[in-house]
């Protein structure tokens, strides 16, 4: 199945007092995909973000969603809602309110008829907008073009309060049609409750018998509990006749269910959720960021991962399009962010939302993502699954900025063999020329030691950190210091012999620095 893009950024350019921060940049995230933007600060992640969101508009370049340009479409106008680094709560409100504050005050079936008006009439504007643009046009013509440009805005505002119109007449018909039936059954049981008149009255008057038979019993010295007891079970039916509950209960019943009917007209007139639908909303979002119970909790009676956790909800509870998150980790403890990884990405695949994540933490972007972006001054380095990012780095920034990596220059000497560190070694990459210098990287865990003597690469280890799983071992090897991973430890000063697979080693085509 053919994945259908969301949103598209084409040729985006921003600056900030003459510093160019995003330069050029062209990328496309598929629906309902985990897409990561990840970099050292100062990249252009947090800006790409913002532009996506509405929060910037780019010097030049399209934002375009669902093939609509929306550059000048504000923020809350678009189908994107945004997690911050510091949550951004309300601290007067408790975590109900919170969550349910965009519920209250934003129509997103309003916005979304708006969108597809605006993206029925796109091409049109467009071809006017870039008419309007340009130099050698006259007067006249820009006159009539801006006479046409506003004809479309008004089409546009006809045909979005004609849908809306529409939508509410069908919503109001769907509200008449769902009760009609529930509140003409409920009418005829409560005309069968009142033609139980006489059967009201008989049970009240055997009711009244039963009792002067009882106090007759009890006059005679027979207790009270003793009386009564022939008697239990039929006072037991008669009482509920005589009280008329089951009428009692129809009313009641007819009397919630015409509540229901008005709260839901008058959100069908208003096109907003009513006080049941919220709830229902607040109640299924907070299920799902795991915090059923803390509805009325105080927001500075949270610790920092379920505050969090309420700024998702928030976030999510009105199914936004696209959901983006601005570094929301960063300020939990390792344990708490790790926990928060996995179930992001679980919560993503529930909710069937796009995730746009930023971080300049490459262990989260390769943990959660389907897809990675590596950006660095403002450029797209390289896009690809957390596989291909790792495994495969384009250049020297990403090898060295995903992961650990030791990257030695080498050449290429065809037939899949690379020489480097004097010595040659079969590789699995060919598009090399014979003779072509490259840069060969090979991750620290890829590296077997090997006893000296059966070792192409010698080493002399310079220094060793445990890292719990693994000893992070330094080696001089030649003058370049290589970096090992293994499960055995082994001594500063000792020497170590180093062997590496062919599918172990990556070349990469020599570039300048970036």
């Amino acid at each position: 199945m053919e994945k259908k893009k969301i949103i598209e950024l084409k040729g985006i350019h921003k600056e900030y007092g003459g510093n160019v921060v995003i330069e050029d940049l062209n990328l496309y995230v598929n629906e309902n995909e985990f897409v990561t933007l990840v970099g050292p600060s100062g990249c252009g992640k947090t800006t790409t973000l913002r532009m996506i969101g509405g929060f910037e508009n780019p010097d030049y370049g399209q934002v375009i969603l669902d093939g609509v340009v929306i550059n000048n479409t504000p923020a809350h106008l678009r189908p994107v809602n945004t997690v911050f680094q510091r949550y951004a709560l309300f601290p007067h409100l408790n975590v109900f309110d919170n969550v349910a504050f965009g519920l209250r005050n934003f129509s997103r079936i309003m916005a979304d008829i708006k969108n597809k008006v605006e993206k029925k009439y796109e091409a049109e504007r467009l071809e006017v907008v870039t008419q309007l643009q340009k130099k050698d046009i006259s007067k006249e013509d820009k006159l009539a073009l801006r006479g046409k440009l506003k004809a479309i805005k008004s089409h546009i505002k006809s045909e979005i309060e004609r849908e809306r119109q529409d939508l509410i007449d069908k919503k109001v018909e769907e509200v008449e049609t769902k009760y009609a039936p529930i509140l003409e059954a409920l009418e005829k049981k409560i005309d069968i409750e009142w033609e139980k008149d006489d059967e009201v009255r008989e049970a009240k008057n055997r009711i009244k018998e039963i009792g002067e038979q009882i106090t007759a019993e009890m006059e005679k010295g027979i207790s009270k509990a003793k009386a009564m007891k022939p008697y239990e079970e039929e006072l037991k039916n008669l009482k509920k006749i005589a009280v008329w509950t089951e009428l009692e209960r129809l009313e009641k019943e007819k009397k919630e269910a015409l509540k229901d009917k008005a709260l839901e007209l008058k959100s069908a007139r208003s096109l907003m959720m009513n006080k049941k639908q919220i709830q229902e909303a607040v109640l299924e979002a907070l299920r799902l960021v795991k915090l059923e119970g803390y509805e009325y909790r105080k927001i500075d009676e949270m610790s920092g991962g379920q505050q969090q956790r309420v700024a998702i909800a928030r976030a999510i509870v009105n199914k936004p399009r696209i959901l983006l998150l601005d570094e929301p980790l960063s300020a939990l403890d390792l344990k708490l962010r790790q926990e928060m990884q996995y179930e992001l990405k679980e919560m993503q695949r529930k909710v069937g939302i796009t995730f746009i994540f930023v971080t300049h933490d490459q262990e989260e972007a390769l943990t959660m993502s389907d897809t990675i972006v590596v950006m660095d001054k403002g450029v797209i380095q390289q896009i690809g699954t957390p596989e291909d990012i790792y495994n495969e780095p384009k250049n020297r920034f990403v090898a060295n900025f995903i992961g650990e990596s030791n990257i030695i220059r080498g050449v290429y000497k065809g037939n899949k063999i690379v020489e480097f560190m004097g010595k040659e070694f079969e590789c699995v990459d060919e598009n090399f020329e014979v003779g072509e210098v490259c840069d060969v990287v090979i991750r620290p865990e890829d590296f077997d030691r090997v006893a000296v003597e059966s070792a192409k690469l010698v080493g002399e280890v310079t220094d060793i950190v445990f890292k719990g799983v693994h000893f992070e071992i330094c080696a001089d090897v030649n003058g370049m210091e290589f970096v090992i991973h293994d499960y055995e430890i082994a001594k500063v000063g000792d020497k170590i012999g180093l062997n590496v697979d062919p599918y172990e080693i990556h070349l990469m085509k020599v570039h300048e620095e970036v």
